[in-house]
């Protein structure tokens, strides 16, 4: 047998076919097409911008943890500080000192006197008695006042004899009320002022922090 031959193969002719809606499509897209790559720039430049925001909260609460991480330092160096004075101030300071407390203002003493007037004619004798600020106290005085007053009328000097002289007022009775109590004041030392003072900051500044985290 002689030699086969080859077959021709017969390649079909590719076929170019438009698709009239893809082109419809690209000849009146240029808009939809612009604003998608202006959406597509705002929505990069806002990812952008949540980034650096993120990276810069992240670095002011690195901040504020090193502040408040000195600031703590130095607190208790001023705790440390104060106590070291205390200690100091209380080893020099006379510890009868501090146990003094104020008693208050003493009451000054009672205004009973007498005294005697004496003119040409007359003879006159002027009793100073200490009178309670309440109203009995005031309504025996008014009291007392009318009945001297009623008394000095009716005795009408004839002659200019020194008359006898009257009787002493009886004293009035003190009053039933209770005395009020003295409020007993004592003064803050420099020791305890100065450890209320640190108390304040300390609260202060955790205050601040629960803020802070908040």
């Amino acid at each position: 047998m002689g030699p086969m031959k080859k077959r021709k193969l017969n390649t079909k002719v590719e076929e170019i076919n438009f698709d009239n809606d893809a082109r419809h499509e690209f000849l009146t897209g240029f808009h939809k097409r612009k604003v998608q790559r202006t959406k597509n720039a705002q929505a990069a430049a806002e990812k952008r911008m949540r980034e650096e925001r993120r990276r810069e909260r992240a670095k002011i609460r690195e901040e504020r943890a090193n502040e408040f991480k000195r600031a703590m330092e130095e607190h208790k160096l001023q705790l440390k500080r104060l106590k070291e004075e205390n200690d100091s101030d209380s080893s020099d300071s006379d510890p009868d000192e501090d146990n003094e407390e104020w008693e208050g203002i003493e009451e000054p003493p009672a205004v009973d006197y007498e005294a005697e007037y004496i003119d040409e004619d007359k003879y006159t004798t002027v009793t100073v008695e200490e009178m309670d600020a309440t109203r009995d106290g005031l309504r025996k005085s008014i009291q007392g006042e009318d009945s001297d007053e009623g008394e000095e009328k009716s005795e009408q000097p004839t002659t200019k004899e020194e008359p006898p002289k009257p009787a002493k007022k009886a004293r009035k009775p003190a009053s039933d009320k209770p005395k009020k109590k003295k409020k007993q004041f004592r003064y803050e030392s420099k020791t305890e002022r100065k450890l209320t003072q640190a108390k304040q900051r300390l609260s202060k500044s955790k205050k601040a922090k629960a803020r802070r985290e908040q």
